[in-house]
């Protein structure tokens, strides 16, 4: 029970981060202006400092062969949400306009912003580190395939996005040196290191601000009376980490890499949902139901899936 009281207490903490962002949005004492800066500092500076500084660590050759295991069954757990995302969209009949945010919200977990808080709490060390190389396929997918989908659907079926778009970005950059360095043994200097992990440790409460803020363009009551809003926060809170928790247990290295993937994949609808759709067209008041509301389901589920790990 340690674990599931553990679990909440984080749900918590990010909840309250949102209502800290509508509020101050509310109250007018930040503008829309300020709101949309967010985004760009996020994606900008806030993402590519967490994921470069995630590389700066020192492990052993095992755990590295557990994370690679963690990371290719991440992909695999990619593959599996996308059918089930694009067969639901056909199944309850989705807009063309909103098909490439229910596919993305449907296939990506809050896995950083809200899966590491969890995991570091339950875990450890060695359990953020295992779940590092499952951010690593949700950076991969996320700024590939999900931008990909997203700009798609929200321009007609047609992806309004170049390849070099797509792939150069600050993100994936980061990424790129990140894995050169951790593979070559090379270490930043710790001033560097220091600026990396205070940039990267305001990704989470200011996309959680962010979402708190773009929530006050409609009225709160009107965030629950979407029936899509609790179809996809039940496919992608329970459907997803319970089938992925039976079948992925056969190839797994460890318990502890089945715990981080289940995990990682149990949380909410991720916040780049909302970010993704600001940047690249669609529907942000749509995507910002989908994390509100499943954050806030969340809170019950996550603890809850923490325990079938």
């Amino acid at each position: 029970m340690a674990i599931f009281f553990t679990a909440v207490e984080k749900m918590i903490t990010l909840f309250l981060y949102i209502v800290v962002g509508y509020i101050l949005r509310k109250k007018e004492f930040i503008s829309d202006g300020f709101t949309n800066g967010i985004v760009k500092v996020l994606m900008l500076v806030g993402m590519p400092a967490m994921v470069l500084n995630t590389f700066q660590t020192d492990i052993s050759p095992e755990i590295v062969k557990v994370g690679l295991n963690v990371f290719l069954l991440t992909c695999v757990a990619y593959g599996i949400s996308y059918i089930v995302g694009f067969a639901t969209a056909k199944l309850f009949k989705i807009e063309l306009s909103v098909t490439g945010i229910w596919i993305f919200s449907v296939m990506f977990p809050n896995h950083g912003f809200m899966g590491w808080p969890v995991i570091q709490a339950l875990y450890g060390q060695e359990g953020m580190f295992l779940a590092v190389f499952g951010n690593l396929g949700f950076q991969i997918f996320s700024f590939t395939v999900g931008v990909l989908v997203i700009s798609k659907y929200a321009n007609g079926g047609k992806a309004n996005i170049s390849l070099r778009k797509l792939l150069i970005t600050p993100v994936n950059i980061s990424m790129l040196l990140g894995i050169i360095l951790f593979m070559t043994g090379k270490r930043l200097p710790s001033a560097v290191n220091g600026t990396l992990s205070g940039l990267g440790g305001l990704v989470t409460p200011l996309a959680m601000i962010y979402i708190g803020a773009i929530l006050t363009k409609n009225k709160f009551r009107d965030m629950f009376n979407d029936y899509r809003v609790y179809i996809v926060s039940a496919i992608r809170l329970i459907v997803i980490p319970v089938v992925l928790a039976f079948a992925l247990k056969p190839f797994v290295a460890t318990e502890l890499a089945l715990a981080v993937i289940v995990i990682g994949q149990g949380t909410s609808v991720a916040s780049y949902c909302t970010m993704f759709t600001a940047e690249y067209g669609g529907d942000v008041l749509l995507s910002s139901k989908f994390v509100f509301v499943s954050t806030l389901l969340g809170m019950i589920t996550i603890p809850l899936i923490t325990m079938l790990v």
